[in-house]
């Protein structure tokens, strides 16, 4: 993806994209941040599958993760399979719209996996984080979304 899309441009578009849907779908406003998700955290993730070949994570603070599912699920009693159902529904909402985006630019139909949830920070086997955008909710939670990449795709800069 970064042959076809420079990196400053795939980081526009899901900031953009993250800061437009997360107060509409999921009622909460983040704002650019650089402090990490850190205590009880949980990773929900998409794999490109067809056009792309990365993957898109959200690793984020329980909290915040709660009060999303409050926000859409219209209740303040919310179990973990209830926080876990609306972590995927959000992210799939997010890559749809990456998605859309992405074709706009480059013309190359994409298609993703079911999303999948975990405890703690996810990284795919094979890949390294090309992206990786941290944001604060406006009760102070934390998140990040990620952009892992194949280790073939990105020359590493560390070298």
């Amino acid at each position: 993806m970064n042959a076809l899309v420079p990196q400053k441009d795939l980081e526009e578009i899901f900031d953009q994209i993250i800061r437009e849907i997360t107060p509409q779908a999921a009622g909460v406003r983040l704002r650019p941040d650089t402090a990490e998700p850190e205590g009880e955290i949980y990773t929900v993730y998409i794999v490109f599958e067809k056009g792309f070949h990365t993957t898109l994570s959200l690793c984020a603070e329980r909290p915040l993760l709660i009060r999303m599912a409050q926000y859409m699920m219209q209740t303040e009693d919310i179990t973990r399979q209830d926080m876990e159902d609306v972590a995927k529904e959000y992210i799939n909402v997010l890559c749809g719209h990456a998605a859309s985006r992405l074709f706009q630019l480059t013309r190359i139909p994409a298609r993703f996996s079911v999303p999948a949830f975990q405890p703690g920070r996810y990284a795919p086997e094979g890949h390294r984080d090309h992206i990786v955008l941290s944001y604060s909710g406006d009760e102070s939670e934390h998140a990040q979304l990620i952009h892992h990449v194949p280790l073939e795709d990105v020359p590493d800069s560390r070298a």
